[in-house]
């Protein structure tokens, strides 16, 4: 189930309040900077703190490439490209 744009538009990580990557065909909202995913239930987004949860390397690798090849879609309107960088510079380190 897809989210609303208009709901994309406001969605902010919980913890550090920024935009977050929607990856529609994983069903999650990805923080790249804090390699942290909230879960989409039943067309819900769960957008608690002590809910999300931290991902591997692996995992945040494959979120990237996902997101990079067109699977995701930025929210609080930002540019996709400014969270991609993020995640990239971070995994190159």
């Amino acid at each position: 189930m897809q989210i609303d744009g208009w709901l994309l538009d406001i969605l902010a990580c919980p913890i550090d309040k920024q935009a977050l990557l929607y990856l529609a065909e994983h069903d999650v909202l990805y923080n790249p900077r804090l390699r942290r995913s909230y879960r989409i239930r039943d067309g819900i987004p769960v957008m608690l703190a002590d809910q999300g949860e931290t991902v591997t390397g692996e995992q945040h690798r494959n979120l990237l490439r996902c997101a990079a090849a067109g699977g995701a879609v930025a929210t609080l309107q930002v540019p996709l490209s400014s969270l991609l960088g993020d995640g990239s510079r971070e995994d190159a380190a």
